[in-house]
This record gives C-alpha cells, structure tokens and sequence, in this order.
C-alpha cells in the first residue's frame, strides 16, 4: 500500500504543490507489540499544510498517478489495513545533512521541554549540537530540530524532537563520535554541555526506524509533519 499507492498518489500532490516531500519509515527499535506504531509517515510542507483533499480531489489524484479506484476505495483498502494511531503537526526550527534515502536510519527524540526552558533548549541546540553535527559533514550523518504545533497543551507526554539519521545501521550504532566534540567547542566539555540540556528538557522517548519509501523534494528541505500507523 505505501509503496505501490500512498506513495504514487504524494508524487501527485508533491509535483502539484501540495507538498514538499514524503516519507515512510518502519519502525525497528521498539518493534512488535511493544512499538507504538509499525510505520510512521510523514509529509513535508513550506509553511502550515493544507487542509485535508476532499473525496473528490482524492479521486482526481488516484487516477493521475495511473490508479484505478476511488477515494472511497482508497481509504477501504488503508482502514482494513491499518489504523491511525497519532498525528502530529511538527515545525522546523534547524536541520544539518543530507536528505533521507530509502534503507537509512532515524534516530527520533521526543523531548518534554520543562516549563519556561523552551528558549534556552532551542539555543542549546541551535548553538551547541548543531555545529558539532555540521562539522562531521563527512560521516553524512544528519540533525533536525522540531518543535510540536499541535496537539498542545500541558497533558501532552512530549512537545520538542530532535531526530538523528545515519546512513547505515553500523553507523547508527556508533554514533557521533564524541572526540570530535572538543574540537568545535574547546571550552565546553560535552559532559557539562549534556547537563545544561537535561536542565531545560526530559527526554519521554528514543524510537529508531528505517526509511522505506521517499518521494523527494521539488528544491526544498524535509521538515514539517507526520502520522503514524
């Protein structure tokens, strides 16, 4: 369904200007029933997304991306597969990297930003682990920053993300390596830096998944929302 249809139907919407980008990733650290979703998909926007396509713009979507079925058809055959677990409305403060391609990894970060500290998380971030991430430009190892626009509210579990990606699982696994870290910031141990962190957020949740479909972008940069299945 994602690769054959859902991804077909975003080449659509993406070279008419409805969107910017597309990703599906499946989920491989937590993963069966423990995982919260099997498969996150996320759609990139420039600006605040549109609203939802109507039935019949669904329709007239399907059949310029050479499918031969309905709106109605469309969303039969998603619900008797799947289920919506969550959406998310995320907005793109900073990014450091590459573009994503199929069989890469994510590392996702869900942070609970602490109350009045969402200023000094972001320029901790912006300030510190961005340069650091811009300066292993040749690991292809990337950054994003995101702040959550909606849903909002004090109950929400987390409201700030950063996600990791890496070109390969082996490269997931080591990491960015920490020596480099002195080396874009002498004065400021990462020991020290990570405290100061940990003083404007709590991290809520670590999910790793793998890219396993991409509709890139027109000229712009991933960045904006997602759901997840």
């Amino acid at each position: 369904m994602l690769h054959d249809v859902t991804a077909k139907v975003m080449r659509v919407r993406i070279e008419e200007g409805h969107a910017a980008w597309f990703l599906a990733l499946g989920a491989v650290v937590p993963a069966g029933t423990a995982a919260r979703c099997d498969f996150h998909v996320v759609t990139g926007y420039t600006g605040f997304p549109p609203e939802t396509p109507t039935p019949e713009q669904t329709t007239a979507e399907l059949k310029k991306a050479g499918l031969s079925m309905t709106s109605a058809e469309y969303a039969a055959k998603r619900d008797s597969i799947s289920s919506l677990v969550n959406l998310d409305i995320w907005q793109a403060v900073a990014e450091v990297g590459p573009n994503l391609e199929k069989g890469q990894y994510a590392r996702l970060n869900y942070y609970h930003v602490k109350p009045g500290q969402q200023a000094a998380w972001l320029k901790l971030e912006t300030t510190g682990w961005k340069p650091f991430v811009e300066s292993l430009k040749d690991s292809h190892v990337g950054w994003h920053l995101l702040t959550l626009a909606m849903p909002a509210g004090e109950s929400l579990h987390y409201n700030g993300l950063t996600v990791d990606t890496f070109p390969s699982w082996t490269a997931l696994g080591q990491g960015p390596q920490g020596s480099d870290w002195q080396k874009v910031h002498p004065d400021l141990p990462i020991a020290d830096y990570l405290n100061l962190v940990n003083n404007t957020v709590e991290r809520y949740r670590v999910d790793v998944l793998r890219v396993i479909e991409v509709v890139p972008p027109k000229g712009s940069s991933y960045g904006s929302t997602g759901n997840a299945r």
